[in-house]
C-alpha cells in the first residue's frame, strides 16, 4: 500500500514503510525526511548518505544545508523537540506550581501521541563528534522548562514560608522535580500523581 504527504515543497511517498520518490528543495524539506527517518530507525542511525538516498539527491546537496552529520542530527533533534514541547504555547499565568508541572506532563504526552518513540530514541548515546551539539539542543529545551518551573514556584503564594532554606533552595527543588519528571516520561508512565503528592507534602 502506498500513501504520501506533502511537507512544504517536498513530496514524500511511503511504500512499505520506506520513503521514496522525494524531491528536496529546501532545508525544511530535508528535515522532514530526516525526522521521519529518525523516528522510524532511530537518531543513532542518521547519516548524510542515507538521508541523501531517501531524498534522491547527492550527498553534496545535503551538505549545502548541513555542513556536518552533527549539524544534521542537532537540527533534527531541535525540530523534534520543538514539535513535542511547543515552547511558544507555554502558559503565561498559573496559580500553583503543581499546575505548571501538570501542564508540562499534559503537553508532552500530547506531543508523544504523534512521536511515541521520541524519548527512547533520544536516550541513545551519540558519537563524540555529535554529542556536544545534540546535548546543547537538549539543554536548551530543558533549561526553558526549568525556568518556567522556577518562575511558577516563585509566584506561588500558597507555598509555606518554611518550605525552603539556603541548603534546600527553590532551584534545587526544581532540579529534583524536573529530574523525576523526565524519569517518568522516559519510562512512559501515564500517571504522575505520586510526584504531585510529593510536591504537595513538601511545599504546601
Amino acid at each position: 500500500m502506498t500513501e504520501g504527504f506533502k511537507y512544504g515543497t517536498l513530496n514524500i511517498v511511503h511504500f512499505g514503510g520506506d520513503i521514496i520518490n522525494t524531491i528536496v528543495t529546501s532545508k525544511e524539506a530535508i528535515l522532514a525526511v530526516s525526522r521521519e527517518f529518525a523516528l522510524h530507525q532511530g537518531l543513532q542511525s542518521l547519516n548524510m548518505r542515507k538521508i541523501a538516498e531517501k531524498c534522491n539527491v547527492s550527498v553534496g546537496s545535503i551538505y549545502n544545508y548541513f555542513p556536518s552529520k552533527a549539524d544534521l542530527i542537532a537540527a533534527t533533534i531541535q525540530d523534534l523537540w520543538h514539535s513535542i514541547f511547543h515552547i511558544e504555547n507555554s502558559p503565561k499565568k498559573l496559580n500553583h506550581f503543581t499546575d505548571y508541572v501538570n501542564w508540562i506532563f499534559e503537553s508532552v504526552y500530547a506531543g508523544l501521541e504523534e512521536y511515541p518513540n521520541f524519548f527512547i530514541a533520544h536516550s541513545l548515546s551519540f558519537a563524540n563528534t555529535e554529542k556536544g551539539k545534540a546535548r546543547q539542543v537538549m539543554e536548551q529545551y530543558f533549561n526553558h522548562m526549568k525556568d518556567g518551573l522556577l518562575n511558577a514556584l516563585q509566584n506561588d503564594s500558597d507555598v509555606k514560608a518554611t518550605a525552603f532554606s539556603d541548603d534546600f533552595s527553590k532551584s534545587k527543588f526544581v532540579d529534583f522535580v524536573f529530574s523525576n519528571l523526565l524519569t517518568m516520561l522516559m519510562k512512559q508512565e501515564n500517571s504522575w500523581d505520586i510526584l504531585i503528592e510529593v510536591i504537595n507534602r513538601t511545599i504546601y
